[in-house]
């Protein structure tokens, strides 16, 4: 009997697995002014994004992104080159964000630098997994990080910062092999429930 237990313990514990989030593939931080900050293409200024802690860029020659998404918080730092040059000025009054991963999820965001908020984040869900941007900031500072398409000083001398922040959580789907196993569990348990019913008990 606790052998039979044990099993369904076993097939229900299962049900709770899952699979890991997509990858993020691209990012780019666009202004309604027509500027243009992406890790896509060098048709417009390189986005360079960095994981807090780790060091390095992530596109530190404008190359394509593949960066690891984990289940829980995501922290990503960005940086791109100034623009419009020879000021210190934002160039736009609000900045987008637009985030891409690798299953097809898309997430967006809104920042206003005036007011320093950010607001209109989005959730996507792609099979088991959802994702939710929480937070989104880009502005102009005094300092030179990048240049426009290489993770080095040059260009403007007062580059833009930033960072995001975006969840993931997945869904606690069964595989067909955890059902069947947890099926066959409880088939076990109830049909060993049912003998010992069964029995008939003889007073004297």
């Amino acid at each position: 009997m606790k052998k039979l237990l044990l099993l369904s313990t076993v097939a229900a514990l299962a049900i709770g697995s899952s699979a890991q989030a997509a990858n993020l593939i691209s990012a780019a931080v666009t202004g309604p002014t027509g500027t243009v900050w992406d890790t896509t293409s060098n048709s417009f200024y390189t986005l360079f994004l960095q994981q807090p802690g780790l060091g390095n860029f992530l596109n530190p020659n404008d190359e394509a992104i593949n960066a690891n998404v984990t289940t829980g918080i995501n922290r990503f730092l960005l940086a791109g080159d100034g623009f419009p040059v020879g000021t210190i000025n934002d160039s736009d009054p609000l900045y987008n964000l637009t985030l891409r991963f690798a299953d097809g999820a898309s997430l967006t965001g809104r920042y206003t630098p005036l007011t320093n908020t950010f607001a209109g984040g989005t959730s996507a869900t792609v099979g088991r997994t959802t994702y939710t941007l929480l937070e989104f900031s880009f502005r102009r500072n005094l300092g030179d990080s990048v240049s426009e398409f290489v993770a080095r000083p040059g260009g403007d001398g007062n580059d833009y910062s930033g960072n995001f922040r975006f969840t993931t959580a997945l869904a606690a789907v069964p595989e067909p092999a955890s059902w069947a196993m947890l099926i066959t569990g409880f088939g076990l348990v109830g049909g060993a429930m049912r003998r010992r019913s069964t029995r008939t008990v003889v007073f004297a």
